[in-house]
Order: C-alpha cells, then sequence, then structure tokens
C-alpha cells in the first residue's frame, strides 16, 4: 500500500507593482544641507548691491548708464549673480519646503507654488536685463541714440507688469514660508519673520538705489544661517516608513512528497 503524503507550505507571490519605499529620514538629511543654499543666496544679493547703474530715466544719465550695462562685468554680474542666484536660492527655498512639509505643514505648499511662480518670471526679468541690456548700451555708444527709445520700449508696460506680479508672488512666497516656520515649532519664528521682511525691504532699496538693499541682505543672510543652523542642531526622530502597494496575499503551493 503507497501512502501520499502532502506538505503545504506558504510561499509570497509578488505583485508586479514593486513596494514603494519613502524615507523621511534621508529627505531630511537632503533638506538639512539643501538649506544653506538660502544663506548663499543672500550673499549673492549682498554682492548685487555693491554697484548700481545710473537712472537712466534722467537723459543726462543715459551716456553713463550706456557705459554701465555695456561692460563685462555687468552681463557676468546677471549671470553669476542674479540667475544663478536665483537658482540656488530655489534649491533653498526647496529643501525648507521639504524639512516643512515632512512635518505636515500645508502652509508651505503654497508658499513653494508661489516663490517658484515668482522666481520664473522674475528670471525672465533678469534675462533681458542681461542680454538686452548690454547691446543697448552699446547702439548708444556707437552713435545710435535712438537706443534711448528702444530701451524706454524694452523696460514699458509689459516689463514693468511682470515685474510687479513676479514681486507679489515672491514676496506672498516669503511671507506664507515664514508663517509655516512659526507653526513648524522646529525653527525659529523670529528667523522666519526676519527672512520674510528682508525680501520687500530688498526690493525697495534695490529700485531706489539706496542703503536699504545691503541691509536687507544682510539680514537674509543672517536668518537664513540662523534657520540652517537650527535645523542642523535639531535631533532627526523622524523614521523611514515603507507603503506597500497593491500587494497581493500570500498563496498556499502544495507540494506532493
Amino acid at each position: 500500500m503507497t501512502s501520499t503524503t502532502t506538505t503545504r507550505r506558504t510561499t509570497p507571490v509578488r505583485s508586479q507593482k514593486e513596494v514603494i519605499s519613502v524615507s523621511q529620514t534621508t529627505l531630511n538629511k537632503y533638506s538639512r544641507v539643501g538649506l544653506w543654499a538660502l544663506p548663499i543666496y543672500g550673499l549673492a544679493n549682498l554682492v548685487g548691491t555693491l554697484s548700481s547703474q545710473p537712472d537712466y530715466h534722467k537723459a543726462a544719465n543715459f551716456p553713463a548708464y550706456a557705459r554701465y550695462i555695456h561692460t563685462p562685468s555687468f552681463l557676468a554680474s546677471h549671470l553669476g549673480l542674479s540667475l544663478l542666484g536665483t537658482g540656488i536660492g530655489l534649491l533653498g527655498f526647496t529643501a525648507l519646503f521639504v524639512y516643512l512639509t515632512i512635518r505636515g505643514s500645508g502652509v508651505s505648499v503654497v508658499a513653494f507654488v508661489s516663490t517658484i511662480i515668482g522666481s520664473v518670471f522674475m528670471a525672465a526679468v533678469f534675462g533681458v536685463a542681461a542680454f538686452a541690456q548690454p547691446a543697448i548700451g552699446k547702439a548708444f555708444l556707437a552713435g545710435h541714440h535712438d537706443a534711448i527709445a528702444l530701451n524706454s520700449s524694452v523696460y514699458g508696460t509689459a516689463l514693468n507688469l511682470t515685474v510687479a506680479g513676479s514681486l507679489l508672488l515672491y514676496f506672498a512666497g516669503a511671507v506664507l514660508f515664514a508663517i509655516a516656520i512659526s507653526r513648524s515649532r522646529a525653527l525659529p519664528r523670529t528667523a522666519g519673520i526676519l527672512f520674510a521682511a528682508s525680501f520687500p525691504v530688498f526690493a525697495i532699496g534695490s529700485i531706489t538705489g539706496t542703503v536699504l538693499a545691503s541691509v536687507a541682505a544682510l539680514v537674509q543672510i543672517a536668518s537664513a544661517i540662523w534657520i540652517a543652523r537650527s535645523v542642523s542642531s535639531t535631533t532627526d526622530t523622524h523614521r523611514t516608513t515603507a507603503v506597500i502597494v497593491d500587494q497581493e496575499p500570500p498563496a498556499l503551493v502544495a507540494t506532493d512528497a
């Protein structure tokens, strides 16, 4: 007589969909490093205030204005300080957004969106300054005095509205980030307020050509360092979490012996 023994063992059958692993610890680590981009952004703004272009609205100043915008240093400053500086700043704001979002801040999402959109429009203005202004200055210095009208056309209503809109979005993002920092209880509230307040003051100082721009840039640097250092000094209590997507239950596989 032959006896058949059936042994059952369980083996998991994996779904075709991958298991998604989300590491908050890793995101925290990257955001802590990325926050140091904000003081660098403030430093770029500070260096940009060390010189200012003559006011082209006054006809008597236009020759000096043309000479100023025609120099290689003018192009380099806009590429290195304005455009690259804005890019570095966005990396810092992204890190701040990630750090705050991990801690459940819904306000940081709106702040990040407002800051990004405002920065993109502002970058368009920086691009005009970097490439159009040197050409205008070169034309004027070559004897084409109709470049004055061309300059007025470039810096006309459309560009001014773009500047105004981008600044409003950027300021709104800074204020919302300050609110998110205040609510997070993980970052210094005063540093967030100072950081947010520095942006409109910097804009006013830049437009009017006063020392306010330099003062605001220094406040940006100091408050950003305060934020970054406070993050670096805190203990990371967030752990890795895993999210399993559509994993099928284990199947029973029969093996006859």
